[in-house]
């Protein structure tokens, strides 16, 4: 089949992931699955297998997927970072594993493509503006935002 759908991803326990068709309109926009880790600092992590079955149905259609690479920031505690890392670690698996064509770009330079800044706020009023259908009502949904932005900076890039 031919790849149509552009997928972005917002990585993180509170992350979010995003498709937009060849016309760059939304097709879908969710939560990213998550699961209980049991003890400790970190109570949840990503569910590698949920997102599996998330992307499964559209991967033989995704022309590129793009994810935020995320990096540790001062003050940050070591359990956080390396929670950070084995979550964008497993989206990237995932990714791979099913054959999607996959770029890691900083937030710095897709939000600087977007006109945006590090503001969630910006993040959220600009996917709202290009994706007025968007489920993006509340303040912690600027990861829904984020992963839109994601997609569409996708489509920009594909070669597709």
């Amino acid at each position: 089949m031919k790849p149509g759908l552009y997928l972005g991803i917002d990585p993180g326990l509170t992350g979010a992931l995003a498709l937009l068709d060849d016309k760059g309109s939304m097709h879908s926009v969710e939560d990213l699955p998550v699961m209980a880790r049991g003890k400790g600092r970190v109570k949840h992590e990503i569910d590698p297998a949920a997102l599996a079955r998330l992307l499964r149905p559209h991967a033989d259609q995704i022309a590129l997927a793009v994810v935020e690479q995320v990096g540790s920031m001062p003050g940050q505690g070591v359990a956080s970072v390396f929670s950070m890392g084995h979550t964008l670690g497993s989206i990237t698996g995932v990714v791979q594993a099913l054959g999607i064509p996959l770029r890691l770009v900083t937030p710095a330079v897709w939000k600087r493509e977007a006109g945006i800044s590090s503001d969630k706020n910006l993040a959220r009023s600009e996917a709202s503006r290009l994706f007025p259908a968007a489920p993006l009502d509340r303040v912690k949904d600027h990861n829904r935002a984020e992963a839109l932005l994601l997609a569409r900076y996708s489509m920009q890039h594909s070669t597709h």
